[in-house]
Parts: structure tokens; sequence; C-alpha cells
């Protein structure tokens, strides 16, 4: 029996949302993105943890010790904050099929400037002409807020420059699937198929890297 999304290959996967048979390639790339997995599908548990190992041995290590370094620090430390920049970015994904990692990375961009440049002691916000950019850094820039400004005393304030690692961490994932140029759209459909679904935006879990 051929799969009935792609009906080249063998269907030697039992798909539970679509009640039939897809092969091996169609699961793995279309599983989310086109496929409305439920989160009980045992091949969409297996993906996930083996494209997060990979995501690890690809693009989250680095020979530049300073790097390492810092990476290693931000997820001991801010791993919460990373966890929700994720989460943001895998549900814009999944409600925006073309979201592009370069506008992410333009995103990004915009508001670390704004940070760099209060760094500096002036308040003043970078914008993009690009709506849906601009519209994808005010996003980030509020969930910023709710770590740097958090609504409850007991919660510990994040600092300036560790809101700047925290970007900077995730610019660094976005510009290595760049580099790659496998797909432009490489970083986000990793965060959308590999982010379960349905968690509450403040609480969305632990980051998906492991640091290696």
């Amino acid at each position: 029996m051929k799969c009935i999304l792609c009906n080249r290959r063998k269907g030697k996967r039992h798909c539970p949302a679509k009640n039939a048979m897809i092969c091996a390639q169609c699961c793995g790339e279309k599983r989310i993105l086109e496929i409305d997995c439920p989160e009980s599908c045992p091949y969409l548990k297996a993906g996930r943890s083996h494209e997060v190992q990979l995501e690890s041995a690809r693009h989250l290590r680095t020979s530049d010790p300073m790097k390492q370094q810092m990476r290693a620090r931000v997820l001991s430390r801010f791993e919460p904050v990373v966890a929700h920049l994720e989460y943001v970015l895998a549900e814009e994904r999944r409600a925006s099929r073309n979201l592009t990692d370069s506008e992410v990375a333009e995103a990004v961009d915009l508001l670390l400037r704004t940070y760099r440049t209060e760094e500096k002691g002036i308040f003043y916000e970078h914008t993009s002409s690009n709506l849906k950019i601009d519209m994808l850094r005010r996003r980030l820039g509020e969930i910023m807020k709710t770590y740097r400004d958090p609504p409850s005393p007991q919660q510990g304030r994040l600092k300036l420059e560790d809101a700047v690692d925290c970007l900077e961490f995730i610019r660094g994932l976005v510009a290595s699937h760049i580099q790659e140029r496998h797909s432009a759209t490489s970083y986000v459909d990793f965060l959308a198929r590999t982010m379960p679904r349905g968690g509450e935006l403040d609480a969305p879990g632990p980051s998906l890297i492991i640091p290696g």
C-alpha cells in the first residue's frame, strides 16, 4: 500500500491523524507542519527526541571556546527564558506557514539593537517597516519584559546583559541554520515540530536544546 500523502513510497507507519498508512519520510518532514499529529503519537515523540539530538550536534556545539562557554552559561542559568522564546517562535511558525528564519533573525536583531542602545543609557526602540517582522519583534520583546520586569517581587529580575545573552543564544542558532542553507525555514520548522503544543505560554517547559 502506497503512502497516502506522497503516493510514491510504501506506507509503513499508521498515522493516527490520517487514520491511514504513510511513509517514514512524509512522517518526518510533514509532522505538525502539514499533519495535525496528536501528542500521543509514538512516532511524533521519537521524531522529536531524534531531532533535538541532531540539533545539539549540528547547531549548538562550536569549536570557539568562548562561544561554547557563553552558551553553556545561558542554558544553565536562563533556560526558562530560552524555552519561552522557543515556544513563541514555534507558535508563530505554526500560525504562519510562511515565516522564515531570516525574518526571525531580523526580529531578534532589532530587539538586540534596542537593548544595546539601552546599555548606552539611551531608550530607543528599533523597529521594522515590515509589519510581520515588527509584530514578531514586539511579541519577543513582551516575553523578555516579563523576565526583566516581572509582575511578582519574588521573581528575580533578568539583567539587561543577561537578556542580551539570551537573545544572542537564539540568534546564534538561527544563524547556524541559515548558513547551512538546507531550507529557508529550517530553524522555525525544527521548533514547530519539536516544541509540544497546548502548553501555557508563561510556562512552556524546558528548552529543546541539550547542552553538548
